[in-house]
């Protein structure tokens, strides 16, 4: 019997969007850990030329349909993500990605070929934040009282290319996209 090596959607979406972002030719390679319970990270990114790696960890979310507003001035989103607070130790993880899996819009309205390929059913948002952002970010998550909040969420339409965070430090996000900060991860491997 041979063993058979699974990876988490999660986990394999990021690391095939890395792949875009950081090809292969400009010296850059994505590695997973064999060990499935490797603790403070997901996948390694390295650099050739300046044999550097980043850690990056994902923590992920599937989607929630929003509810349309009741009256006109309000605005809500159609998706919503939901994640749990999480100890963030500075040096666990270079990097961390949260990463929210949501259908596509036309998904009901349209009749899907038999091939059922993911990219035709889902789409996903990433958004790459370095250790000391999302540390930052974790302390700010407070109840109103003061305690620490056990979670925190985003709100998002798909079109849009925005972000917001509904639950925490309220405010936009966008610029946490992983297209937009990939220069980011660069910088921190030369």
């Amino acid at each position: 019997m041979n063993a058979v090596f699974t990876l988490p959607y999660s986990e394999y979406a990021v690391a095939q969007c890395l792949s875009r972002l950081l090809p292969k030719k400009d010296g850059y390679s994505i590695h997973l850990p064999l060990s499935r319970q490797q603790q403070g990270m997901d996948l390694l990114v390295y650099f050739q030329d300046s044999r550097r790696a980043a850690t990056i960890q994902i923590k992920s979310s599937r989607s929630f349909p929003g509810t349309p507003p009741k009256r006109q001035g309000i605005w809500k989103f159609k998706y919503y993500l939901w994640f749990n607070n999480f100890d963030n130790r500075l040096g666990d993880a270079d990097f961390y990605v949260l990463f929210g899996l949501y259908p596509k819009a036309d998904v009901n309205r349209r009749r899907l070929d038999k091939a059922r390929k993911v990219e035709k059913w889902w789409a996903h948002i990433m958004l790459l934040f370095p250790a000391a952002d999302m540390q930052k970010f974790l302390n700010g998550l407070k109840t109103r009282s003061g305690a620490r909040d056990r979670f925190f969420g985003f709100g998002f339409n798909a079109e849009a290319k925005e972000i917001f965070c509904t639950r925490g430090p309220s405010g936009p996000y966008g610029s946490f996209l992983i297209d937009r900060r990939i220069e980011n991860l660069k910088d921190f491997l030369k």
